[in-house]
C-alpha cells in the first residue's frame, strides 16, 4: 500500500501540476479550456455537462488516481511516471549547475520516458480538443439532418456527407486521444522509443494547435473538407473520393488502434493499409487537400500551389524522420523491405 500511495503521490505531481498550470494561464485557457468551472463531473454538484480538454483530463486524472490506490503493487521502478520523475530530475539537475558543458547522464529508459512526456503535455489537451469539436460538428449535423429526411443531390452535399466526414473524424480522434493517455502492457502499447530530432519534433508540432496558427500564417490555407466545383454532379463525386481517402485515413489510425500516437514507437504495426504503403495516412490527408483545393487553385493560381506544396512538404520531411527514427528498430526494417513504397503502392 505504501508503495501505491508513493506512486499516486508522484501521479499528481507529474500530471497535475501541468493540468494546474493549463487551467491559470490565460492562453492555455483560451485555447483548451480551464476545469475549474468545465469538467464532466460538475454534473455531480450542478446538473449539467459541459467540457473542456484540460476538464475531460482532469476527469481521467482523478480516476485513475483512484484505482492506483487500489492496483496490484508492482516494483515502483519500473512505472513510467517513476521514470518521468528521475529523469526530470536529472535534467533540472543538470540544467541549474554548473554541468551544462558535460554530457546529461540520463539512462535510456529516463530519457524515452521524460520525451513521451513532452509528448503527452502537448498532443493529449489538443487531441481531446479535436475530440470535443468533432462531437460538436457530428452532433449538428445529426440535428440538422433529422429534419432533412429526403435525399436529394442537395441533401447529400449539406447534410450527409458532412455528417460521415465528422463521423470519421471523431472516430479517428477518439482512437487518438485513447493512444495518448494509456500506455499499458496488456494493450501491447508500450512506447518503444520516442522521436530524439529536434526536426521530428518541429515537423510534428507546427501540423498541430496552437502553432499550426503560424504554420497557416505563413503558407496560407486553400483548400477545404469540400470544395465547390461549380456543379453538382461533380461535386458530388469529388465529395465521395474525398471520404474514400478519408475512410483510408481512418482505417490507418483503426489499425494502429492502442499503437496510436505521434513521435513514439510502440510496436510496428504491418495490418491493414499498412500492408500497402508505410505512411497510408499521409498520402491519404494530402490527396484529399489537393483534391478540395482544386477550385481555389483555378482562383489564386500559383499561391495556392505553392501553400499545398509546402503543407505537403512538411508531412513528407514528418514521413522522413519517422522513417529515421523507426529504422532503429529491426522489426521495422524487415518491415521496411516487405513493404516498399511509402506513400502510393507501386509509384512511391
Amino acid at each position: 500500500m505504501k508503495k501505491n500511495i508513493k506512486l499516486l503521490a508522484l501521479t499528481i505531481l507529474v500530471y497535475g501540476i501541468p493540468i494546474l498550470f493549463w487551467s491559470v494561464v490565460p492562453f492555455s485557457k483560451n485555447l483548451w479550456g480551464s476545469f475549474t468551472s468545465d469538467f464532466i463531473f460538475n454534473y455531480l454538484f450542478y446538473g449539467k455537462i459541459t467540457y473542456s480538454s484540460i476538464g475531460i483530463i482532469f476527469d481521467i486524472l482523478l480516476l485513475y488516481s483512484i484505482y492506483l490506490l487500489f492496483k496490484k503493487e508492482t516494483p515502483i521502478e519500473q512505472e513510467r511516471v517513476c521514470l518521468i520523475w528521475s529523469g526530470l530530475g536529472r535534467v533540472f539537475h543538470w540544467v541549474f549547475s554548473d554541468k551544462l558543458r558535460k554530457e546529461l547522464v540520463i539512462s535510456k529508459e529516463e530519457k524515452v520516458s521524460v520525451l513521451f512526456y513532452l509528448v503527452k503535455l502537448f498532443f493529449t489537451p489538443v487531441m481531446f480538443g479535436f475530440l470535443i469539436d468533432n462531437i460538436s460538428s457530428l452532433t449538428h449535423s445529426l440535428s440538422l439532418l433529422s429534419s432533412h429526411h429526403e435525399v436529394t443531390k442537395s441533401t447529400l452535399l449539406t447534410f450527409y456527407f458532412p455528417l460521415t466526414f465528422y463521423f470519421i473524424l471523431v472516430l479517428d480522434t477518439l482512437i487518438f486521444a485513447f493512444g495518448y493517455v494509456f500506455e499499458s502492457s496488456r494493450l501491447k502499447s508500450v512506447v518503444k522509443s520516442v522521436e530524439p530530432t529536434a526536426l521530428g519534433w518541429m515537423a510534428a508540432v507546427i501540423c498541430y494547435p496552437p502553432i499550426n496558427n503560424l504554420t497557416g500564417n505563413i503558407l496560407g490555407w486553400y483548400s477545404s473538407d469540400f470544395g465547390d466545383f461549380g456543379n453538382v454532379n461533380i461535386n458530388i463525386i469529388t465529395a465521395l473520393l474525398s471520404l474514400f481517402f478519408f475512410l483510408i485515413y481512418l482505417w490507418a489510425s483503426i489499425a494502429l488502434g492502442f499503437k496510436a500516437s505521434n513521435l513514439t514507437n510502440r510496436g510496428i504495426v504491418s495490418k491493414g493499409p499498412y500492408k500497402y504503403v508505410r505512411h497510408p495516412a499521409y498520402s491519404a490527408k494530402n490527396l484529399s487537400w489537393w483534391l478540395m483545393a482544386i477550385p481555389a487553385i483555378k482562383v489564386y493560381g500559383f499561391i495556392a500551389i505553392f501553400s499545398l506544396v509546402g503543407w505537403s512538404l512538411i508531412y513528407f520531411v514528418r514521413a522522413l524522420t519517422e522513417e529515421r527514427h523507426l529504422s532503429k528498430d529491426p522489426d521495422y526494417v524487415v518491415y521496411s523491405e516487405k513493404v516498399k513504397y511509402m506513400f502510393i503502392p507501386g509509384i512511391f
